[in-house]
């Protein structure tokens, strides 16, 4: 090996360390820190729990003690992840959410490999990276740091729609075996929902015309027979097994959220490109045009235009059709940010060739503006991930339980008195009484409670009346939380009347 091999050697072992190192932290640093969400990761928190626990499917959240009557119809896909996840390092926030992390951090090794093998340009696959863990709204709760599953369906999708491209160029197997598993994947993740990158990759066959040889392609037939045989064999065990799920499914998950506003997610038309251009994707999402008109350009590469165009195309459509629903959320579009920084990716291989022509000087003026400008938003973001804050009271009973651990390890038997949705307490509950036999954490939605009993809420809708109702003792008080001793009932006059 020359001296000028193992520079080369060295220096691309160098990159992708400090790559690694720069990704590693807004992925992994501190998962654990933030507590479990209110919603939608308290509740896959709660469904990966149950099936680590039990080995069932949880149908109905109210087999939690106490927990109200509400019906589960999310597929498990994930979920199953996250249980592994549970067996092996225990009941706890970093199990929730590392497979979440390792999925996109696998995400971002595929697309460096496909970058390279594509594109053959080296190092630029790790732009890809970069913008993901610098776009604002992918790095938020719901998304990349929590145990929702709105990233991990992201990066189900762009795998899929990368090699389904990879498969109408070459025929090759093994890339249509990939968009198959993808597909199904997503599916029996966030259901229908993975059907609206369809739009896109119809349009963009029939545009590239090849879409009725496709369609006569019994190697890309049979695999969408697959896909749709896997997803309806599914739908229908739960079905059998448990009656009215397709109802549930169908009238709350997908067409009851198109067609009526649920849970007051009430957006304007063009909600998710203004979001997008202004807010959570920014200033990545203002390129993108720019960029796809780029692929326009005669002298561009086919590979490098059919790329663009197709992930483009997929984005705008997906967004597209999203728009006319009558419930929005942000995270319904979490698949944007990383068909954006995709998209982006490949922008940088166009910018990357034209400044080869530009003078010494210009190179290094553009590269500083970009740099500069990535650590901004860098920072922005791990100002976010080391500080991060709960939005709910809710969320606070995790801090306060640690806190509680750490500071009197022999307060181990209480009861939280929770009359919200309850499913972040619920969690906390199962994690500690899971950690230790010597733990007896119960729970409760109502305030019918007994003398020398230890009770915790962070609701000021708990803690008022139980105030009320009994004479207590604080032992314990952070924040909006407290660990009351109830000593006795107040008098009969002094009890308020219904």
């Amino acid at each position: 090996m020359t001296l000028l091999q193992q520079n080369t050697k060295y220096s691309k072992v160098l990159f992708y360390l400090v790559f690694a190192a720069v990704v590693y932290f807004p992925v992994f640093h501190h998962l654990e820190r933030q507590p479990i969400n209110l919603w939608d990761e308290s509740l896959f928190s709660l469904r990966a729990l149950h099936l680590a626990q039990t080995g069932e499917y949880l149908d109905n959240f109210n087999l939690y003690q106490d927990l109200p009557d509400h019906r589960n119809t999310k597929l498990p896909f994930t979920t199953y992840l996250q249980t592994l996840s549970l067996k092996i390092f225990g009941v706890n926030e970093f199990a929730i959410r590392l497979p979440i992390s390792l999925l996109f951090i696998g995400t971002v090794i595929l697309v460096l490999i496909h970058i390279q093998r594509r594109f053959n340009v080296g190092r630029l696959g790790a732009v890809f990276g970069l913008v993901a863990i610098t776009a604002i709204g992918f790095v938020e709760p719901h998304f990349l740091r929590t145990g929702d599953q709105d990233a991990p369906f992201a990066c189900y999708l762009l795998l899929c729609c990368i090699w389904y491209l990879d498969y109408l160029e070459t025929k090759k197997t093994k890339y249509l075996i990939g968009f198959t598993a993808m597909a199904i994947a997503a599916l029996l993740t966030k259901n229908l929902l993975a059907g609206l990158i369809a739009p896109g990759i119809l349009l963009f066959t029939f545009w590239k015309g090849k879409l009725f040889s496709m369609l006569k392609d019994y190697k890309f037939l049979l695999s969408c027979v697959s896909i749709l045989g896997v997803y309806a064999a599914v739908i229908a065990y739960f079905e059998s097994r448990f009656p009215g799920f397709i109802d549930r499914m169908w009238n709350y998950e997908l067409m009851g959220r198109y067609t009526n506003t649920i849970e007051n997610h009430s957006k304007d038309f063009l909600y998710f490109f203004t979001d997008l251009a202004l807010e959570s994707f920014v200033p990545y999402f203002l390129l993108i045009p720019i960029i796809f008109a780029s692929s326009f350009n005669k002298s561009m590469s086919k590979p490098l235009q059919d790329s663009i165009q197709l992930i483009t195309l997929v984005m705008f459509c997906y967004t597209l059709v999203l728009s006319f629903s009558q419930t929005k959320t942000d995270w319904y579009i979490a698949p944007n940010y990383l068909f954006g920084s995709y998209v982006i990716t490949l922008g940088s291989i166009v910018l990357y060739k034209y400044i080869t022509h530009v003078s010494e000087q210009s190179r290094r003026l553009l590269y500083i503006g970009i740099g500069v400008s990535w650590t901004l938003l860098y920072i922005t973001v791990m100002r976010n991930v080391h500080n991060p804050q709960p939005i709910h009271k809710d969320e606070k009973y995790g801090l306060f339980m640690k806190k509680l651990a750490k500071e009197n390890p022999g307060i181990k038997q209480y009861t939280i008195v929770d009359n919200n949705f309850g499913t972040t307490a619920s969690f906390y509950k199962e994690m500690y009484n899971s950690k230790d036999i010597d733990y007896a954490i119960g729970y409760q939605r109502h305030f019918a409670l007994n003398n020398d009993q230890l009770i915790m809420s962070c609701l000021n809708n708990v803690l008022n009346p139980v105030n009320k109702l009994y004479q207590t003792e604080t032992v314990r008080h952070w924040d909006d939380c407290k660990l009351l001793k109830i000593i006795s009932k107040n008098d009969e006059q002094n009890t308020p009347q219904d």
